[in-house]
C-alpha cells in the first residue's frame, strides 16, 4: 500500500500565536515535527511499502518521496498522486496534524476498509472521542445510526481521485460545516439530517451519486484517527501526553 501524507497547510491559524513555523505540519510536537509523527506510524506498518508526502522542503526525509504543494487541499491530494509507484490501484492519504496515530491504527484502519468501493472514509463515534480525549472540541454530525466525528484518514482508489476534482473541491471546503454538505448533496436530505434520520446509507448513496463513485463510510472505533491538531488546547494535549513516550527508547532523532 502506497500511503500519502498531507503537509501543505499554512500555519495562519489559531495554532500562529503558538508557534512561528510556516506549515502546521512543522510545529514541534513533543520534541518532534507534527508530520514526523505520522510518517513514523507510517514507516512501522507493515502493511505500507512506500510514502509520499505532499509540502515543503523541510519536511524532506529519507524513504519518502516529496512533492510540491499546490496551494489547494484537493491539488494536494492529487499531487500526491505522483509519489505513488507505477501500477498503484489504490492510496491511502493521511493529514499531517494527527500525532496519536500509530501504525496500529492505520492496519486496522486498512483491514476493516472493503476494497470493493473507490473511496473508504471513516467516521468516529463521539463516544470514543469523549473516552479517549475527554471534552475535545469536534464538529460532530448525528445520523441515524449514532453521533459521529470525520476522519483524517482516507482510502481511495487512484483513478477515482484523479476524476473528481469540482465536486471534490467544494465538498473539502464545506467538510467542516455539516449544513453545507446537506445543502451539497440534495435538499431532500436536509430535514432527515437536521432530525438525525438520516442514515450513513443514504448518505453514501447520495454523495456516490453526485461526486459519480462509490464510497463507504466506515465506522472506525479509533479517536486518534479524527482528532487533529488544529487550536492551541489540541497542541497542549498532544505535548502533554506524546511528552511522557521516551524518544531514546524508540531510537529517535530528535536533535
Amino acid at each position: 500500500m502506497h500511503a500519502i501524507v498531507l503537509a501543505g497547510q499554512p500555519n495562519q491559524g489559531l495554532l500562529k500565536a503558538q508557534s512561528a513555523s510556516a506549515y502546521e505540519a512543522e510545529i514541534v510536537v513533543a520534541g518532534r515535527r507534527m508530520a514526523d509523527w505520522v510518517l513514523d506510524a507510517l514507516q512501522e506498518a507493515p502493511s505500507v511499502s512506500s510514502i509520499g508526502l505532499v509540502g515543503p522542503e523541510s519536511l524532506r526525509r529519507e524513504g519518502v518521496a516529496l512533492a510540491p504543494m499546490t496551494g489547494t487541499l484537493f491539488g494536494n491530494i492529487v499531487a500526491g498522486l505522483q509519489t505513488a509507484p507505477p501500477g498503484a490501484e489504490r492510496v491511502l492519504f493521511l493529514t499531517s496534524d494527527i500525532p496519536w496515530i500509530t501504525a496500529e491504527i492505520v492496519e486496522a484502519f486498512l483491514a476493516a476498509a472493503p476494497r470493493d468501493v473507490d473511496v473508504v472514509y471513516p467516521v468516529i463515534p463521539k463516544q470514543e472521542v469523549v473516552t479517549r480525549f475527554g471534552a475535545s472540541k469536534r464538529t460532530y454530525v448525528r445520523l441515524k445510526e449514532g453521533v459521529f466525528t470525520g476522519g483524517n484518514i482516507f482510502l481511495a482508489r487512484a483513478q477515482a481521485v484523479v476524476r473528481l476534482k469540482e465536486q471534490a473541491e467544494r465538498l473539502i471546503a464545506h467538510r467542516k460545516s455539516p449544513w453545507k454538505l446537506a445543502q451539497d448533496v440534495g435538499w431532500g436530505l436536509l430535514a432527515r439530517f437536521a432530525t438525525g434520520r438520516l442514515s450513513l446509507d443514504e448518505v453514501e448513496a447520495r454523495v456516490g451519486r453526485v461526486l459519480g463513485i462509490t464510497g463507504r463510510a466506515l465506522i472506525f472505533p479509533y479517536a486518534e484517527a479524527g482528532v487533529d491538531v488544529d487550536k492551541p488546547e489540541d497542541l497542549r494535549l498532544a505535548e502533554q501526553e506524546l511528552g511522557r513516550q521516551q524518544p531514546e527508547a524508540q531510537g529517535w532523532d530528535i536533535s
